[in-house]
C-alpha cells in the first residue's frame, strides 16, 4: 500500500463533510475520487496532505501513521500536491522553477554567494525533468508566457521534482482545451508508471482513461468503489453524480 484511510472524519462546525472514509491507495495505481459539488474531496485531499487535520481516523502512509506530521514532513516523505489553480512563479523560467523545486529534494537553495542556477547537479535533474514533462524546448521561457496547458504541465514537473511516492492530482485538466487535455492524459498516464496517484476530477472521459479504481463520495461518505466500467454501469452512481 501507499496510502491507507481509515475511519475518517471531519466537521466544521456542525457541519459534517466527511464520514467514515476508507480508501486504499496501492503503489504505481491511478485511483481517482469524484462526486458532486459538495461531496467533500476538497476536504479529504487537505486531510491526506496535512492542510487540515481529520477528527477521528487514521492516515498511513507506506505503512507508517502520519496523523501528527503537517504538511512539510508529508511532502518530505513523499506526498506532493498539484492545486486545482496554477501556483507558478510567472516572473521565473521552466528552468529555474524546476530547480527551485529539485532544491527541496536536495536541501539547497538560493545564496549570494553560489547562486542555485549554477548547481550543475540541480540543473541537470532540472532538465530531465522538463523531459519527462515534455518541457524540454520550453526550459528558458518564463512561466508567464507559457500557454495555460504547458502552465499545467510545469505544475506537474514542480510536483514531481521533489521525487515523490505518492502525487495528489486536484483537477488537473480544469480550463483545458480538448486538445491540452489529451496531452495532460498522456502525461498523466506516463507519470502512472512511476509513481502512485490519486486524481480528482470532474471530466469523467479524463477519469475513465487513467484510473484503475474510483471512489465516489456524496455528502461526505463513500456511496461506491470500483473500476471505471462498474462506475459506468452503477444505477446509483448515474443518479447521484451524473444525473441519469
Amino acid at each position: 500500500m501507499a496510502l491507507k484511510l481509515t475511519n475518517l472524519y471531519k466537521s466544521f462546525g456542525s457541519i459534517r463533510v466527511l464520514e467514515d472514509i476508507n480508501i486504499i491507495s496501492n503503489k504505481k495505481e491511478c485511483i481517482a475520487i469524484i462526486g458532486p459539488n459538495g461531496a467533500g474531496k476538497s476536504t479529504l485531499f487537505k486531510v491526506i496532505s496535512g492542510i487540515v487535520k481529520q477528527d477521528i481516523g487514521n492516515v498511513e502512509f507506506n505503512n507508517k501513521n502520519i496523523n501528527e506530521l503537517n504538511v512539510e514532513k508529508r511532502a518530505r516523505l513523499g506526498i506532493s500536491q498539484s492545486f486545482q489553480k496554477n501556483s507558478l512563479f510567472l516572473e521565473m523560467t521552466v528552468k529555474e522553477s524546476l530547480m527551485l523545486a529539485c532544491s527541496h529534494k536536495y536541501k539547497t537553495s538560493f545564496n549570494l554567494i553560489k547562486p542555485l542556477i549554477k548547481n550543475n547537479f540541480i540543473s541537470d535533474d532540472a532538465i530531465m525533468i522538463a523531459k519527462d514533462i515534455g518541457l524540454e524546448n520550453y526550459l528558458d521561457v518564463q512561466s508567464e508566457f507559457l500557454s495555460y496547458g504547458l502552465q499545467r504541465q510545469l505544475e506537474l514537473g514542480i510536483a514531481i521534482a521533489c521525487n515523490p511516492k505518492l502525487l495528489l492530482l486536484d483537477e488537473p485538466t480544469a480550463g483545458m482545451s480538448p486538445a491540452e487535455t489529451k496531452d495532460i492524459i498522456t502525461l498523466i498516464r506516463k507519470l502512472s508508471k512511476d509513481y502512485s496517484i490519486i486524481i480528482v476530477e470532474h471530466d469523467m472521459e479524463v477519469i475513465y482513461n487513467l484510473a484503475d479504481k474510483i471512489y465516489v463520495l456524496d455528502r461526505g461518505k463513500l456511496i461506491f468503489e470500483g473500476s471505471p466500467n462498474a462506475v459506468k454501469n452503477s444505477k446509483l452512481v448515474q443518479k447521484v453524480y451524473l444525473g441519469i
